[in-house]
């Protein structure tokens, strides 16, 4: 009987060890300072139940060398070791830097906001020659002495002429490396343009057999977009990128989670359209409490006032703590206020140039229909309602704070 007791004890230890193993993610992102990249960044990093395997680089909010030097700087100033991969310098369609195509781009589907830097090198091309933090082929060590006045410290930086001990050169090559080693352990967080995920499905498909799910920041499916009338800033940038990775057989194919939401999950516009800002007075808070270096770029981007656009950080938390979503799809928040199951519903991208180019599709499930997407398309769960008192102050606050970690 003892032996017995003493065997049901070691199994019990052993499945507290596992259950309390971190979650292994890789962030995809377009890096910018603060919020809202930059703090899903540091929300990842430092929160204890993650384990940030490195952060992978694109093009989109600035030029890839700018988003680099972005990335390094914030992580440098908050004691972090955690690698970066230079990634991606231009989108599938790469020809839209040209500011002749994108003039022509400009008159079928205008965009209303900066365009990232896409549309901001396109348009200024004259203006941007000599402007290193938008050029799409400037080194990034250049652009980070540009922007913070100093020469980059941070060792942990790789890229084509700097691969790490594995042989990894860029962004595409570690997501690969990583998978491998670790088979069904890793989220995948695509904050940014999903031109690096779909680099690394098309130079290995079985890449994403080996991924455990995908969360995206991307996608405006019930609401307008913020880069075009049709479209989001992260998949217009890339259309044909984004359209590669959610046409894509996600994880294990037999497993509930891929029947009811094809183990994608989806940070679109429509949860930051219907959360808040962050509250002013716990801003104030993680001012006086995070590290300097991150109070000061702080103190710079937003001037003391909450943000608003925190788009990205809802990837991050999702990954950190699920229960923060209460309704998906286009629910309305439960009355409960308890989290509605997880679902998916068939979603897709279009990726053909005219007005709806990068507009992000959500094919209805109330039908009853067993497939209502056009073929070739799979599910998704797309964040509709978040619990915003867990979003702040169990997740965003104590990571933004955890200074020790």
């Amino acid at each position: 009987m003892k032996r017995f007791v003493l065997v049901l004890s070691m199994v019990f230890l052993l499945l507290s060890f596992a259950a309390a193993e971190p979650q292994k993610v890789i962030l995809d992102t377009d890096m910018v300072d603060c919020f809202d990249d930059g703090i899903a960044m540091l929300v990842l990093d430092n929160s204890e139940n993650i384990d940030l395997l490195g952060v992978t680089i694109v093009a989109g909010n600035n030029s890839m060398p700018n988003c680099t030097a972005s990335a390094v700087y914030q992580l440098m100033v908050s004691d972090s070791d955690t690698p970066v991969y230079q990634g991606s310098r231009v989108p599938f369609r790469y020809f839209r830097l040209d500011p002749e195509v994108m003039a022509a781009e400009q008159l079928i589907a205008p965009s209303y906001n900066n365009g990232g830097y896409l549309n901001r090198w396109a348009r200024d091309w004259d203006v941007n020659q000599g402007k290193l933090e938008m050029d799409p082929m400037s080194d990034w060590k250049d652009v980070y002495e540009a922007i913070y006045g100093s020469e980059p410290t941070y060792q942990y930086v790789y890229g084509p002429e700097n691969p790490d001990a594995s042989g990894n050169k860029d962004a595409v090559d570690f997501m690969i490396d990583q998978v491998n080693k670790y088979p069904g352990e890793i989220i995948i967080a695509a904050i940014g343009p999903c031109t690096n995920v779909a680099r690394a499905i098309l130079q290995d498909p079985t890449f994403p057999s080996k991924v455990k799910a995908i969360v995206y920041m991307g996608g405006a499916f019930f609401v307008p977009g913020n880069s075009s009338a049709a479209a989001e800033l992260n998949w217009w940038l890339d259309p044909e990128a984004a359209k590669v990775c959610v046409r894509t057989q996600w994880g294990d194919p037999e497993s509930e989670t891929y029947a009811a939401y094809g183990n994608q999950v989806i940070s679109g516009l429509e949860a930051n359209v219907n959360t808040g800002a962050m509250p002013q007075d716990l801003f104030e808070k993680v001012l006086e409490e995070t590290w300097p270096g991150i109070r000061e770029l702080f103190d710079k981007k937003n001037g003391g006032i909450a943000p608003s656009n925190i788009w990205d950080v809802f990837a991050a938390a999702y990954i950190v703590d699920p229960s923060i979503v209460l309704s998906w799809n286009n629910d309305p928040r439960p009355e409960s206020g308890e989290p509605d199951p997880i679902t998916g519903v068939y979603i897709d991208v279009n990726a053909e140039m005219g007005p709806d180019y990068g507009r992000a599709i959500a094919y209805s499930a109330d039908r009853g229909h067993a497939k209502n997407g056009p073929n070739g398309s799979r599910k998704a769960a797309i964040q509709s309602f978040i619990d915003e008192d867990k979003f702040w102050n169990e997740i965003v606050y104590p990571a933004l704070t955890n200074t020790d970690k």
